[in-house]
């Protein structure tokens, strides 16, 4: 059989194969410039500055997710696969093509970076992609005629897809996507609070009779050591106070160079349409597929040596690591009068507190499983959400609930005035 094996710091190996439609399917797509171009898209953003070797992309993931989909379909298929044979070309295509719309710098933190009133719209410009990039449409028409819309029915929520194909992607609980970044960020980074027992999840799917994704009762201990494994990612990684005061640097960079744009000693097009959106939606394809990790860099690399003090100085920490520090909010401070006070002392360092003073706090990243949950099929036939059959699962909900944190990010000149250690 021939096929095509791709190394990966996770499964080992990743292989697809031409003789098999779907996998022949993600092979074209996988050297689209499209695809290629999330080499150039950071899966991690500012996490390299924490955990020096979290470098990687969003191509690897995003070859990683299809595999497991993959996986998970063709252990659907044993029993189910009258219900997954209509999507199982969109499903596959999905599963490879979901991150299309990320941007630099840093994927997720590009969206807080350049729009911080709006929402992430990732998703709504991957769907942009799918359909409008006449060499995608080219692969997806020699398979189906219908394989475009298939796909962006999948990834859009449209109630025309089967709700398995949107839940084995983007669904509550364990799905392909954080099934994979929870490990491969764990692994890049150093750590090992992102592992979990993949096959025992990828095995344990079946299709609802009314077309939901469901987990078998008797893999709920590894539902639960993956539950655990995300909340240790997010506390320990992705909410990390030093992450979250790098973020900032981001924002106050973007939030500078837009209100100075007609005066910035360097600014291409693309930079130039970026600063004067005011979301994603606003940009062209063409600016899309510009925003590359490069393009943000070499940015900086002009800005760091900007007549204006304060982007020179911003673009200047972010690129030396000369990170913004972290002030804990903690329980028995009058907030409102904390956060006076470190402003009047953040201007006595001789810095502006519209770039030089933030507010960041950590998020339950339950929540959408509680809104959105996934479903559990006992052992008798019955169908509860995730939460109702494991009561563990509602603990840890609720306890992420009650552990929000918050923190002042300021310079270390003025933090050192405040007089506070943490």
């Amino acid at each position: 059989m021939s096929k095509i094996t791709f190394a990966d710091v996770v499964h080992y190996s990743i292989s697809f194969s031409k003789e098999i439609p779907a996998q022949a399917l993600l092979l074209e797509l996988i050297d689209t410039p499209w695809v290629q171009r999330l080499r150039d898209i950071s899966q991690t953003a500012n996490t390299r500055l924490v955990y020096m070797f979290s470098e990687h992309s969003r191509f690897g993931h995003s070859l990683g997710v299809a595999h497991l989909a993959e996986l998970v379909m063709q252990s659907l298929e044993k029993s189910s696969a009258d219900a997954v044979s209509e999507y199982r070309l969109a499903v596959a295509a999905a599963a490879l093509l979901h991150d299309l719309g990320h941007i630099a710098p840093g994927s997720h933190t590009a969206y807080k970076t350049w729009f911080p009133d709006g929402d992430d719209q990732h998703e709504e410009i991957s769907c942009r992609i799918i359909k409008n990039d006449i060499g995608l449409n080219e692969i997806f028409k020699r398979y189906d005629q219908k394989l475009p819309d298939k796909i962006v029915s999948v990834l859009s929520e449209d109630a025309k897809a089967p709700a398995w194909t949107r839940e084995l992607i983007s669904g509550g609980g364990w799905n392909a996507d954080r099934g994979n970044w929870c490990v491969v960020d764990s692994i890049m980074a150093g750590t090992s609070y992102g592992k979990y027992n993949i096959p025992a999840l990828t095995d344990a799917l079946v299709i609802t009779p009314d077309g939901h994704l469901a987990l078998r009762e008797n893999r709920l201990d590894a539902m639960m050591h993956f539950a655990m494994s995300r909340h240790a990612m997010y506390r320990q990684i992705y909410q990390h106070r030093v992450l979250l005061a790098a973020d900032m640097l981001n924002k106050a960079i973007a939030k500078r160079a837009r209100m100075i744009s007609t005066k910035l000693n360097f600014c291409d097009d693309t930079m130039q349409h970026v600063l004067s959106a005011c979301s994603a939606a606003d940009l062209s394809l063409e600016d899309i597929f510009n925003m590359r990790e490069a393009w943000w860099r070499y940015h900086l690399m002009h800005w760091a040596e900007s007549d204006d003090n304060i982007l020179a100085d911003l673009a200047s920490r972010l690129l030396n690591r000369n990170l913004f520090k972290t002030v804990r909010v903690r329980e028995d401070d009058n907030r409102d009068e904390l956060i006076k006070e470190t402003e009047h002392v953040v201007k006595s360092a001789g810095f502006d507190p519209e770039y030089y003073l933030h507010v960041v706090s950590n998020s339950n990243v339950n929540q959408s499983d509680y809104e959105n949950s996934m479903l559990v099929m006992l052992d008798d036939g019955r169908v509860l959400s995730l939460s109702q059959a494991e009561p563990l699962f509602e603990s840890l909900v609720a306890e992420a609930e009650h552990t929000t944190r918050e923190w002042l990010v300021v310079p270390a000149e003025a933090k050192k005035l405040l007089g506070r250690e943490r």
